[in-house]
């Protein structure tokens, strides 16, 4: 498309210029000489203007990512990519939930009125999970605050908020700092202030929960909340209702990712432009597998100021029938190295996510080694507790379902993902439904991926996954890669 071709590695490193098609099991990366220490050792990673300390991403699946599992990685340093196989009503609601549930100032306030009935108020608290909320007449103005604590034992009379509530609350002005909000919430040792203009009219709210640095490394945007993802179809809504709930989405999520199985098509291209145009968010293109796609992609022409990513792979997931049912598919491997080469010759700061067909630990190292910035993968995630979905027991082991959202079972839900394969496709599945072994809580299972990921950045000689792409890769035997595994044991 109108460049001269550059010489780089990546594709040469897993011998896609020669016409292999790799993957990870076929590949093993070589020790490297190591001159730092275990601590200096760093796996935060950026995706355009976003900066993260985990390099990790959990897929935009229905039995992985909802807002349990998006708060719950987030607040680890990765991020979580909200589903699409629903309503655009119940996106907008995962999405508010996730922003809500950790911020310097919330703006998106909850709130009743002081005629509103005690049955009414704890219907409200148990609905959106929250213990209180400012009270507030018909001109939005704070007249009084209640919480749990005022709540008579039989909360199921009808008397009403006028009669419980902390009338003439302490507020503060919404341009509070962090540290002055800290000092007030402990002065009058309360756990919320409500944030008021000149007029006294509600303009925010903090609470003593997200103003603790409880967690760290957490991912937030410039207002402390947390980072999230939305899954989107390349395609705008016909229905002008549904539209303006996906523009309230997307004004509320961080990055839009077009969840597609193969986006190199003309008219998800042509659409993913006008949506780029009417949307207020930044955006992540794919999936894609090969150099020319990603040719086509950062040549195209899209904002500069929203396009920051793309995402690769095609039917590698351990629950996607694609490859196999259609005969064409990019091992994510393959389709890594090839769009890397892509985006270092025309835009290098586009960001590369890996997505599907990682095992092990080691498959992201080797991902990293071959020019992703981050990956994605619901395989990991889906049996952890924050997952969607029950456990259930399978020959006396704990379950959780897992599946692909091309299976049967995924589209059964409705026609809100239809897209996401070929477009009016309907008798085709190209996924499959089963059980993953549950594995507790995320934060175990993100502790061994990311000590995986700094083990091998170590012994691959490098301290950051901006360095991964020094990491030598070297072609293996199935004999070497069974050897790799555990053997010679008396089961």
């Amino acid at each position: 498309m109108g460049i001269q071709q550059k010489s780089y590695s990546f594709r040469q490193k897993v011998a896609a210029d020669q016409g292999w098609v790799l993957t990870f099991d076929d590949v093993i990366c070589l020790p490297g000489y190591t001159d730092f220490l275990p601590h200096e050792c760093n796996i935060a990673t950026n995706l355009g203007p976003f900066h993260f300390e985990s390099p990790i991403i959990s897929a935009a699946m229905d039995t992985v990512t909802e807002t349990q599992m998006a708060i719950a990685i987030a607040r680890e340093g990765g991020l979580g990519v909200l589903h699409r196989n629903c309503s655009y009503e119940r996106q907008l609601e995962m999405v508010k939930k996730v922003k809500r549930a950790r911020s310097f100032i919330i703006e998106d306030v909850a709130t009743v009125r002081p005629d509103m009935t005690i049955r009414e108020v704890v219907k409200k608290m148990k609905e959106k999970g929250i213990s209180g909320f400012p009270v507030v007449d018909y001109q939005n103005k704070v007249v009084g605050i209640i919480t749990s604590r005022d709540i008579p034992f039989d909360s199921n009379e009808n008397g009403t908020v006028d009669e419980v509530m902390t009338r003439n609350p302490v507020c503060l002005p919404a341009n509070v700092s962090r540290e002055e909000g800290l000092n007030k919430l402990y002065e009058i040792r309360k756990e919320k202030i409500p944030l008021v203009d000149a007029d006294g009219v509600l303009v925010g709210l903090i609470t003593k929960k997200d103003l603790k640095p409880t967690y760290p490394y957490s991912s937030k945007d410039d207002k402390g909340r947390l980072l999230v993802g939305l899954g989107c179809s390349p395609f705008l809504p016909k229905d002008p209702h549904d539209l303006e709930i996906l523009k309230q989405a997307a004004a509320k999520a961080d990055i839009m990712m077009t969840d597609v199985a193969e986006f190199y098509k003309k008219a998800d291209m042509v659409a993913a432009k006008e949506m780029m145009e009417i949307l207020d968010s930044k955006f992540v293109l794919g999936n894609i597998g090969t150099y020319e796609a990603a040719e086509a992609i950062l040549t195209y022409g899209y904002p500069e100021d929203k396009f920051i990513g793309i995402k690769v792979g095609m039917g590698s997931g351990s629950i996607c029938t694609t490859t196999i049912q259609t005969g064409v598919g990019a091992p994510t491997l393959f389709a890594t190295a090839e769009v890397k080469d892509a985006i270092m010759d025309y835009n290098p700061k586009i960001s590369l996510i890996s997505d599907g067909g990682f095992k092990y630990p080691g498959d992201l190292v080797k991902a990293f080694a071959v020019g992703a910035d981050m990956i994605m993968s619901g395989h990991f995630f889906a049996g952890c507790t924050e997952s969607p979905g029950y456990i259930d027991t399978v020959k006396g082991r704990k379950v959780k379902v897992y599946r692909g959202m091309g299976s049967a079972e995924a589209r059964a839900v409705g026609s809100y993902a239809d897209d996401r394969y070929v477009k009016d496709s309907k008798k085709l599945a190209e996924g499959v439904s089963g059980f993953v072994s549950f594995l507790g809580p995320l934060k175990g299972v993100l502790d061994q991926l990311e000590d995986g990921i700094r083990n091998g950045l170590i012994y691959g000689g490098v301290k950051s996954i901006k360095e991964a792409s020094k990491i030598r890769i070297a072609r293996i035997t199935s004999s070497g890669a069974t050897e790799a595994q555990p053997h010679d044991l008396i089961n």
